[in-house]
């Protein structure tokens, strides 16, 4: 893995390691997950991408973080 790359991927686990510990949801592919299930997914994701969706109560607080499949 590039330098570039790897710091990108552990700029990404520590960001959703912290939503998670505010007590945020994470979410992969419409299923509850983890800092570490969603990382290893994008970081093996080759053709394709995820997209991230800030999912926000009635307050613009954000409630939820999903990280959806995009084909390319």
């Amino acid at each position: 893995m590039q330098m570039k790359r790897k710091k990108e991927v552990q700029e990404l686990r520590r960001e959703l390691e912290t939503y998670y510990n505010m007590g945020i949801p994470l979410w992969l592919d419409g299923r509850p997950s983890t800092p570490k299930s969603i990382t290893k997914a994008c970081r093996f994701a080759e053709e394709d991408a995820y997209m991230r969706d800030y999912v926000q109560n009635a307050e613009g607080k954000v409630e939820r973080l999903q990280f959806d499949l995009v084909k390319k």
